[in-house]
């Protein structure tokens, strides 16, 4: 009688290649898992209270604006454009295009709001009522804002907004409730839904503590 040995089954290779690998890929998952955390436990946050640099000051019809390394690159035809995707990027656009838009006169708010604004209904109803006024001077002095400064209550990449403070020449003070938009690779200015029942501008009595402190010569 002849005896048969009976051999165990051997895994094939994709099996061996399998067992082999298994641990490896273990252990790579778990160092790349430890790499991504401890990168993203050091990665600081946006500081939104860091003021723009290198502000010089520049009239846009009786206005003094900003100009700064954030911002604008460009002020062709009357639009700003070209706002660093940074909180004082932000700010100042903000600051810019609320001006802009309620100070340009007759033979440039068409291209200022196509270039600083956000399309969509509120900028649709705000041309509307532009048609009706004429501007064609600077702002009279009484009625011309002095910027003092600004806030920023909420910031994102996408989405920013802006409280932007401001004295006139009696001097009573004023906040303008802003929110800015990424919008084709610049910041622009997002105006309220038509429907909105929030206050853009309120008048206040002094100037809160923390904001961003951005005078304009008087």
């Amino acid at each position: 009688m002849t005896n048969t040995v009976v051999k165990p089954a051997q895994p094939d290779n994709a099996v061996r290649r399998r067992a082999l690998y298994r641990p490896a890929g273990i252990l790579g998952l778990a160092v790349l898992a430890l790499t991504v955390g401890c990168g993203s436990s050091q990665d600081a946050p946006p500081d939104i209270d860091a003021g723009p640099s290198g502000v010089r000051w520049q009239s846009y019809h009786g206005v003094a604006l900003p100009q700064t390394d954030q911002g604008p690159k460009s002020t062709d035809d009357g639009a700003a454009t070209g706002f660093a995707a940074s909180p004082a990027g932000a700010a100042v656009a903000a600051i810019t295009h609320t001006v802009r838009m309620s100070v340009a006169p007759d033979n440039q708010w068409a291209k200022v709001i196509a270039k600083e604004v956000v399309p969509g209904p509120a900028r649709d109803e705000w041309a509307v009522n532009r048609v009706q006024l004429s501007i064609t001077g600077p702002a009279a002095p009484e009625y011309a804002p002095r910027l003092l400064g600004y806030k920023i209550n909420d910031y994102t990449t996408r989405q920013t907004a802006v409280d932007i403070y401001t004295e006139y020449s009696d001097g009573s003070k004023a906040v303008n409730h802003t929110t800015v938009e990424w919008f084709l690779d610049d910041w622009r200015l997002r105006l309220p839904d038509p429907g909105s029942t929030a206050r853009p501008i309120d008048a206040i009595s002094e100037l809160p503590s923390d904001i961003v402190k951005l005078e304009a010569p008087e």
